[in-house]
């Protein structure tokens, strides 16, 4: 019983101080339940300090942008005939060695993302992945295992003025069960 309110204080404070946070950064506040309140922060970190009651169905995509900026399959393959959108596999080394990567994409890992389309010049990123280096709006879309991982990677490069990028939200899992 004390755990329960414990958590549903926690819950409501905690709401109110995101809340608080975006109309600061000019974000859209929590409007439809604590589901969104994950936009903020990866799903584990909120696994580990929230109590799971509270977030049922965390997701990592930007408040205001939740769903505006997600890719389906189906955009993804008509995006893979287009050789101005930029898609970007986030996942590490060893998941592409794996499985491989998707195909039309490019390989970089999520921590080096935000490294590398700010500093390589466009002559290194043309000889590395041999396409040309994209702007702040050129169409990129960022894919990982599950759209984890590049919905953080998104919100990140929409942070740094990337005013065009898109969050593949089924990643390898659902293209791989749909090419299967």
């Amino acid at each position: 019983m004390y755990t329960t309110r414990f958590s549903r204080r926690f819950c409501k404070n905690l709401v109110s101080s995101v809340n608080s946070f975006c109309r600061n950064e000019q974000h859209a506040p929590i409007t439809s339940g604590y589901q969104q309140f994950s936009a903020i922060i990866s799903d584990s970190l909120a696994h580990s300090l929230i109590p799971s009651s509270c977030f049922p169905n965390l997701s990592c995509r930007t408040l205001g942008t939740m769903g505006k900026f997600d890719v389906t399959y189906e955009q993804l393959v008509e995006a893979q005939k287009n050789s101005s959108i930029l898609i970007v596999d986030v996942r590490e080394q060893s998941e592409i060695d794996t499985t491989g990567k998707l195909p039309g994409s490019i390989h970089i890992p999520m921590g080096n993302v935000s490294n590398t389309l700010q500093n390589l010049s466009e002559e290194e990123f043309m000889e590395k992945y041999n396409k040309p280096k994209p702007t702040k709006h050129t169409k990129i879309i960022f894919s990982c295992h599950s759209g984890r991982r590049s919905g953080m990677v998104q919100a990140e490069m929409q942070k740094l003025g990337y005013d065009n990028v898109y969050n593949y939200t089924g990643g390898w899992k659902e293209w791989s069960s749909k090419q299967n």
